[in-house]
């Protein structure tokens, strides 16, 4: 989470408010929250605990050893399944904690899918996520066991073990993840393709980059499409204005009381704290655009900034109208209350910020940096790179290094993912569909792989139920879907 925001992309199964993006620690308590919100019971799936989860599944046979506590969680959900050798949906779970949710209602595509071919669904949580700890805390030391390929590994193990279990050893797999977990998805296809038959990598951004500027571009692009350069330059100005402010004490003092802050901005870490909310804010109208019921939408939130030719006014208003969204009394501007959070080392299932922190930082970078000047938000040099290496820095004994970007795009292809049976669905207005498949992606290495560019969707959209008020763009999209996993089953 840097200033390049490294923020949770996380697809949540249920989501009743969108996550807010940013670093103040309101925001991270309540995406953590949130994920404790989930149904822990649902009629007909029942939860379980992977008993021979291994802490290291590349480690020598001699050292391998189980995990510490229950075992990895995941729930089975038999309402649709049609008994040996009908086919299982896997619902990826990524950086967050899971809940029976996933599988046990409409809500999600995944479920019809399952019932349209008698499937037995099944959702597994990540490693050092939720309930799910390999290990007795979130030491820097033992998160060397956080990795992607360790939960690939995970993923396959556990996989193997219902199988037998269920005595249904051809039963063809489908698995399914958006986000990360989309990722996941894809990077399973081809690691495991004797397990998995076909995969759905919805909003998967598969490409590691250190630099993620072009999230912001994108952000930059969506208001655009929705409502034009007045609503992109009133952004632009406010900017300006805010930095302007942020140059002497005085212009501190302003901003303090304008936006309301929970303390005082004392150095330029609580600026960028301060600035990653702010921003934060738009980003996540946009990468949740139209999914979320009773949040603004892009749209929205251009009304308000061009109600006026006060740019910074309006802003100072739609700032407001997102702490009362929120339910914040106050807008928070402390680095030490984020890394005191962010560094805190108990086993907690509340804490997600932390597990993501240290994958972005060893592994995937994601850094959402304002470091680009094609995007309405440049004047904020605070959100830089060096902010996210900071928060390495600080929330893992000294961290100094880059994330290993160039081995996490050789060891899995960048977007020429070597996989069969595999479908990338993402929306034109996602930010993260910038580093992911898309329409211009150059030829697929094979023949079954097959982008799904849909215009003026958000992240992850495809992933739930269809809807009456899908754009047609959607609807085709899901029909592309449906036909693949038809000719996968066959």
């Amino acid at each position: 989470f840097f200033i390049s925001i490294v923020n949770i992309i996380y697809c949540h199964d249920f989501i009743v408010k969108y996550s807010p993006i940013g670093h103040g620690i309101q925001r991270i308590k309540q995406f953590n929250s949130k994920q404790l919100t989930h149904f822990t019971s649902c009629e007909k799936t029942t939860q379980y605990y992977f008993k021979d989860a291994v802490i290291d599944n590349f480690a020598p046979i001699n050292d391998q050893v189980t995990w510490e506590g229950n075992g990895q969680r995941y729930w089975i959900n038999e309402e649709f399944w049609g008994g040996k050798d009908y086919p299982i949906f896997v619902y990826i779970g990524g950086e967050g904690a899971q809940s029976c949710s996933a599988i046990s209602s409409d809500r999600l595509y995944i479920y019809q899918l399952a019932q349209e071919h008698s499937g037995l669904l099944v959702n597994i949580e990540h490693r050092f996520y939720g309930e799910s700890y390999p290990t007795s805390d979130m030491s820097t030391s033992n998160l060397r066991y956080l990795s992607a390929d360790q939960a690939l590994a995970d993923l396959a193990r556990l996989i193997t073990s219902i199988k037998t279990s269920y005595n249904t050893a051809h039963s063809k797999v489908i698995t399914i993840g958006g986000s990360y977990p989309g990722n996941l998805a894809a990077w399973f296809k081809l690691k495991y393709p004797s397990i998995s038959t076909g995969s759905i990598a919805s909003s998967a951004p598969l490409t590691a980059k250190v630099n993620f500027y072009e999230y912001m571009e994108v952000v930059g692009q969506s208001i655009l499409y929705f409502s034009g350069e007045q609503c992109y330059n009133a952004f632009t100005k406010a900017a300006i204005q805010v930095a302007n402010l942020a140059i002497d004490k005085e212009g501190m003092k302003t901003l303090e009381r304008d936006f309301q802050t929970c303390s005082p901005i004392q150095s330029q870490l609580d600026l960028a704290i301060l600035y990653s909310d702010l921003m934060g804010n738009v980003q996540g109208t946009v990468q949740y655009n139209n999914e979320i019921t009773g949040a603004m939408n892009v749209t929205d939130i251009c009304d308000i900034m061009t109600a006026s030719d006060d740019a910074y006014e309006q802003f100072v208003t739609l700032s407001a109208s997102y702490r009362s969204y929120y339910g914040y009394s106050c807008e928070d501007a402390s680095w030490n209350d984020f890394i005191d959070y962010i560094g805190a080392t108990d086993k907690d299932s509340t804490n997600a910020y932390r597990p993501w922190t240290y994958q972005t930082c060893n592994e995937f970078g994601y850094y959402q940096t304002t470091d680009s000047q094609n995007q309405p938000f440049y004047a904020w040099k605070e959100l830089n790179l060096n902010f996210s290496r900071a928060i390495c820095y600080a929330a893992f004994d000294g961290w100094t290094e880059d994330p290993q970007v160039d081995w996490i795009n050789t060891n899995f292809g960048d977007v020429n993912v070597a996989g069969t049976n595999i479908i990338f669905p993402s929306g034109t207005i996602d930010p993260w569909h910038a580093l992911g498949v898309t329409n211009s992606t150059p030829a697929l290495s094979q023949s079954s792989e097959q982008p799904v560019f849909i215009l003026g969707t958000a992240h992850c959209k495809d992933m739930y139920s269809p809807a009456s008020s899908d754009p047609s763009s959607l609807t085709y999209a899901r029909e592309v879907i449906s036909n693949n996993v038809n000719i996968w089953l066959e």
